[in-house]
């Protein structure tokens, strides 16, 4: 059964930057996530994710269970290539030396694909009270008064109007 509509902020897309939904539910805040994507797309997309993300995930109770999906053996080195001035100029390829940064950071960085990221992240939305998503959704338009309210089209192409303090998109 899925949530009522009582968010405080609603945001338009569900990728990694969206479900920063799960720290603002964290923190209390009713939270409504509108996406278009049913499923994750299984296509390309970012790969690496930092030390910095990687902090911000364990303060989402979701770092385990990002290093846990891990698709690559571990021990598994990242290559990098570094440009200088623009792709046709010099470049330098090496390993990255992530072990030069690592005593500035509270945790390691991981390899996971974008599209296993969000399923971890969907599943942690999910275990929250105050975040409520809406899958197979678009956001189509935004109207604003003394509140903001959001115009969304729902999966039988029924356009509807909801209303919250703060739209992010």
């Amino acid at each position: 059964m899925e949530k009522a509509w009582k968010p405080n902020i609603i945001i338009a897309g569900g990728g990694p930057v969206g479900m920063g939904a799960i720290d603002l539910g964290q923190r209390g805040h009713q939270v409504t996530v509108i996406e278009r994507w049913p499923e994750p797309q299984p296509i390309p997309k970012g790969q690496n994710l930092t030390q910095r993300t990687m902090e911000h995930f364990r303060a989402w109770n979701c770092e385990e269970a990002l290093r846990a999906a891990r698709i690559t053996p571990r021990g598994v080195v990242n290559g990098g290539l570094t440009c200088y001035d623009n792709l046709l100029s010099g470049y330098y390829y090496d390993w990255l030396p992530r072990e030069q940064v690592r005593p500035f950071y509270f945790t390691d960085v991981e390899r996971l694909p974008q599209y296993a990221t969000e399923a971890v992240l969907r599943q942690r939305a999910a275990e929250l009270e105050t975040v409520t998503m809406h899958y197979g959704q678009s956001a189509i338009g935004l109207s604003q008064n003394d509140r903001s309210h959001l115009t969304h089209a729902a999966k039988d192409g029924r356009a509807t109007r909801q209303p919250a303090r703060y739209l992010i998109g």
